[in-house]
């Protein structure tokens, strides 16, 4: 556990350091993804499905606020459905405009949500999405989620009947064959009892496991997510009996469970709570009393290791070492040991007598100036004296 806490710690730490570099790299990879399956499901327009054109939208929506991808992918869904027919054009961007004047207009960081709740129906785990928004977000994000189910089932539905509105836009263009048309996307998607059901097990859901787990009690996360799991589970074991969806209630329940086992991943990161560590504090002020419950957050101090290097420390002493065996007389291969003592003696005799003259020299220079002073004061008495003298003369 230690050790988890200890790369939780690390992790942290490297995002805050990098965090607009690694907010970069997530809204360029979600936009790519984004564009791909938009490409895969309803690749009508076939300038769009360049990779070229996938790529470079992909780096613009890195650099730009996380809105334009939804915006993108707005645009790349409008260009297909009008290359494929216009009334699955017009209908989209209806659905488009309802969903910005309704919500987005007021909340456009919830725009993200929308994209991940139809990325996760792709990638087959659509459970995910209202377990992590009812922990993350807010009760009104349920919103977003349900306008992903919303654009999932539309353009699915569009993707299994291409092949109806290629054939009747080629065929004629009355008004009947219009209405014809628009009924049948409104039937099937609008009216389809499976998006509905799936919408409200969704919202249920979130809305659980978001009055869970801002309730003041000990495990308040983890009731939340067994809550929604279960929750989860029995709802859409249920929309499958009634309207006759066809989900397969293995996959429901191993779906739900493996959501859950998410959260909890999720929940090590984003909420882990020391519940034996709960303190109670009381204080006031002039207008009210306070009673608060304070709980710490798990958490380990990160070692820091540090590298000494030995190499760099030890060089210079390594070059001084080097130096002086280099400055030292090398003694030649025939002197005896006596010798060697001989020519010490001699040299120290050398140097101490080579000290005594230059202490002699130093002591007759000293003597020298102290001489030189003494005359020089002389003069000057002399010459003051003489000047004394001339001036009581002329006196």
């Amino acid at each position: 556990m230690a050790t988890l806490l200890e790369l939780k710690q690390i992790l942290k730490s490297y995002y805050v350091k990098f965090e607009f570099y690694i907010t970069l790299v997530w809204k360029f990879f979600l936009t790519l993804i984004t564009l791909n399956v938009i490409n895969s499901k309803i690749g009508c327009q076939e300038a769009l499905t360049s990779p070229l054109i996938v790529l470079m939208c992909s780096l613009l929506c890195a650099i730009l606020p996380q809105t334009f991808i939804v915006i993108l992918s707005g645009l790349f869904i409008m260009a297909h459905l009008w290359a494929l027919s216009m009334e699955t054009a017009v209908i989209a961007l209806a659905v488009f405009l309802i969903m910005y004047l309704l919500y987005y207009r007021f909340s456009p960081n919830d725009s993200t949500v929308l994209i991940l709740t139809a990325l996760c129906f792709y990638l087959r785990i659509p459970y995910v999405m209202p377990l992590a928004v009812g922990l993350l977000g807010s009760a009104h994000t349920v919103v977003s989620v349900a306008f992903g189910v919303v654009v999932y089932y539309y353009l699915n539905y569009i993707a299994d009947n291409t092949s109806i509105f290629i054939s009747g836009s080629a065929d004629s263009d009355t008004s009947a064959a219009v209405i014809s048309r628009v009924q049948s996307i409104v039937d099937g998607v609008f009216a389809s009892k499976v998006m509905i059901s799936v919408i409200a097990v969704f919202a249920i859901t979130t809305i659980i496991v978001y009055i869970l787990r801002r309730l003041s009690i000990k495990h308040s996360w983890d009731v939340a997510i067994v809550a929604g799991t279960i929750t989860l589970m029995i709802g859409i074991l249920v929309a499958n009996v009634v309207s006759n969806a066809g989900f397969s209630v293995i996959g429901v329940i191993l779906g739900s469970v493996f959501a859950g086992l998410l959260m909890k991943v999720l929940e090590f990161f984003a909420f882990n709570l020391d519940y034996k560590r709960i303190e109670n504090v009381q204080f006031e002020d002039d207008d009210y009393y306070y009673y608060v419950k304070a709980i710490p957050k798990v958490s380990v101090a990160t070692p820091d290791r540090k590298v000494k290097q030995i190499n760099r420390a030890t060089a210079p002493r390594s070059e001084e070492r080097t130096e002086r065996a280099s400055q030292t007389p090398s003694r030649p291969s025939g002197q005896s040991p006596r010798s060697s003592a001989a020519g010490n003696a001699a040299s120290h005799m050398q140097r101490t007598r080579s000290a005594g003259s230059a202490y002699a020299r130093s002591q007759q220079s000293r003597s020298r100036a102290v001489n030189n002073n003494v005359t020089a004061g002389r003069q000057t008495r002399n010459s003051t004296g003489t000047g004394n003298q001339r001036s009581n003369r002329s006196e």
